[in-house]
């Protein structure tokens, strides 16, 4: 494999950076461990930083903070002294950056930006780029995969939801890893929380206490009688990967207590596919 190590000396612009790439796309292997996979796909995409470059030992995603933040950590070898480390979008722009302490030969970035907002990095083919004491390296990093819907399911048939809970099954038909990151209800965020998903798995991500039943009756049905059924729309959105979102029709029976369950088959609904920053 050829390596993109340039010598330091060389001329660089940050914002042509990736006409400087020998082509190949990295390829994201998860949420927490490993960032890319490191089997050989045999369809040209570009391996691991660290089989890419002699300077890379390992790279990793990490769940930071309050959750809600993500970050690259990068680990060089001991052979070289790293000064700095960024990510460069597709676009040109510099999303992160940190530089390397005196003797230390791993950093994080963000992969995250907004003190409220927590937008993750946008979707596309960017360049983690890697100074360091007479070296520079540049790696292709590819964001985003494909996922298909698979079921609908009460959490009373998942061992891990409480009862009251409905999850979406999706499957990861891609070839990196993403993670799902936030539910819609008809628009309205349901919850908020990252649920990795590998190449070829499945996952069931949830909608809290969509399905609980209660005393009362159904706020979403007092004006519809005692029995209603009403469609709604159900989205999984991922971090990296296009929308995923169905109809499913929902009964509220308010003849004794509100009593809620899935009605019929779930249909799924296309969406906009997701723009990458340069076609935004």
């Amino acid at each position: 494999m050829t390596k993109q190590d340039i010598p330091r000396n060389s001329s660089i612009d940050r914002r042509t950076v990736l006409g400087l790439l020998s082509g190949g796309l990295a390829a994201l292997a998860g949420c927490s461990g490993g960032l890319f996979d490191s089997s050989d796909r045999g369809d040209g995409s570009a391996g691991p930083p660290e089989e890419q470059s002699d300077y890379i030992e390992e790279t990793s995603i990490e769940i930071v903070e309050n959750g809600r933040q993500l970050a690259l950590e990068v680990a060089v070898t001991n052979e070289i002294e790293p000064s700095s480390v960024s990510i460069i979008t597709e676009s040109g722009r510099e999303f992160s950056s940190d530089y390397f302490s005196a003797g230390e030969t791993r950093t994080r970035l963000s992969l995250t930006e907004g003190e409220d907002s927590y937008e993750p990095l946008p979707r596309g083919q960017h360049t983690l780029y890697l100074r360091g004491d007479d070296i520079e390296t540049e790696l292709p990093l590819e964001l985003g995969t494909t996922f298909e819907f698979e079921e609908v399911i009460p959490g009373t048939e998942h061992p891990d939801f409480v009862d009251g809970s409905l999850a979406m099954v999706v499957r990861n038909v891609g070839q990196r890893t993403d993670a799902a990151s936030q539910t819609l209800l008809d628009g309205e965020t349901r919850s908020e929380r990252f649920v990795p998903v590998e190449p070829g798995e499945s996952a069931a991500v949830k909608f809290d206490f969509l399905l609980k039943d209660g005393p009362g009756i159904c706020a979403r049905a007092d004006e519809a009688g005692e029995i209603a059924e009403i469609n709604h729309h159900l989205a999984v959105n991922f971090l990296w990967s296009d929308t995923v979102t169905v109809s499913q029709t929902i009964k509220y029976n308010n003849t004794n207590g509100c009593k809620k369950s899935l009605v019929g088959e779930p249909e799924e609904v296309t969406t906009t596919p997701t723009k990458t920053e340069t076609e935004t």
